[in-house]
């Protein structure tokens, strides 16, 4: 599957093999649990906030199979809420969502956000 990162400003070919989509499926998990703060102290709440930024480079120097110069990119050049936004759009592609589905899903999440 060809999957164009803007930000990267490049098309990676990704192979939708079980060991991606178990990666995949993997990052969402961790995801959603790092995302969880309910009943936890300031340490554990930065602590699981620099795991997750961890978790999102991993995912995406493996899935995407990053350069060495691609990945420190990551780290040097963008916003941890761009990095987020790449590793989601990767894994969205990856589980089957069109581009266009991805950018009305994504409309969508931050219309509903701004009324909150």
């Amino acid at each position: 599957m060809k999957i164009h990162v803007d930000k990267l400003k490049k098309t990676f070919d990704v192979k939708t093999t079980n060991k991606v989509m178990r990666s995949v499926y993997q990052f969402q998990l961790d995801s959603a649990k790092l995302a969880s703060s309910q009943g936890k102290d300031g340490v554990g709440i930065f602590s699981d906030a620099i795991a997750l930024i961890d978790r999102m480079e991993d995912f995406l120097v493996k899935t995407l199979g990053l350069s060495k110069q691609d990945a420190e990119k990551l780290d040097d050049y963008f916003s941890s809420e761009d990095v987020q936004k790449m590793a989601n759009y990767v894994a969205s592609r990856l589980m089957g969502m069109s581009d266009e589905e991805i950018k009305e899903s994504t409309d969508n999440a931050e219309e509903t956000d701004s009324k909150k």
